[in-house]
């Protein structure tokens, strides 16, 4: 190979040159386009399990018709409650997010069943995943969720279904995943940072945000 001369040098200094400087201007644009997540977000009224002083909140984002979250309810979430819920290092909190049409009249089931019991919703929540098939069928879901969720008052729940107010709340959840830039389901935030939903990274989140 020949000598650098003087005029291939430059070019080459200014080839270097106009990289570093498209770098600085396109890596913090790939950065900010990544989803972000307030830590501060509040779950008051959302179902969670978990001990309520636990130091870690994996919040969840998902939709009742998506074969994601289905996958993510079968494959996932029994071993972080076992791992982390269960010995009191994680609180664990569903929000829903509307993303397939039809799924807000199962979150408003879902949400009808929650307020006439917390754990009934526990209960029912992966057996509705599991029959993920017929939730689009809304006098089927509401079978199945007293089917899975014992206890709950049948005519209770027919009054809280027919009342379009509680549609709102899934509305609500939709609107804060929005807000925090979150664009599909399941969407995962551990301590309000967003997170990849497979198991490994969840985990790995999990571990880091552990005191």
């Amino acid at each position: 190979m020949g000598a650098m001369t003087p005029q291939r040098l430059t070019i080459v200094t200014l080839t270097v040159a106009v990289l570093a400087v498209v770098a600085l201007l396109v890596v913090p644009q790939l950065t900010s386009s990544a989803p972000q997540a307030s830590a501060d977000v509040e779950f008051a009224t959302q179902p969670r399990i978990g001990a309520s002083d636990a130091p870690v909140t994996v919040a969840v984002f998902e939709d009742w018709l998506c074969p994601s979250c289905a996958q993510f309810e079968a494959n996932v979430m029994p071993t972080l409650k076992r791992e982390y819920v269960d010995t009191g290092l994680v609180q664990l909190v569903v929000v829903d997010f509307l993303v397939i049409q039809g799924s807000d009249q199962v979150a408003r089931l879902a949400e009808c069943v929650h307020q006439q019991s917390p754990e009934a919703y526990w209960e029912m929540k992966a057996p509705l995943f599991r029959a993920q098939a017929e939730l689009r069928d809304p006098r089927r879901a509401r079978d199945l969720a007293l089917t899975y969720a014992p206890g709950i008052d049948a005519g209770q729940l027919d009054g809280c279904l027919a009342d379009p107010a509680n549609l709102e709340p899934a509305r609500r959840d939709t609107q804060l995943a929005q807000s925090l830039s979150l664009t599909g389901t399941p969407s995962v935030l551990v301590n309000g940072t967003a997170v990849s939903p497979t198991l490994a990274e969840v985990r790995r989140a999990i571990d880091a945000a552990l005191p």
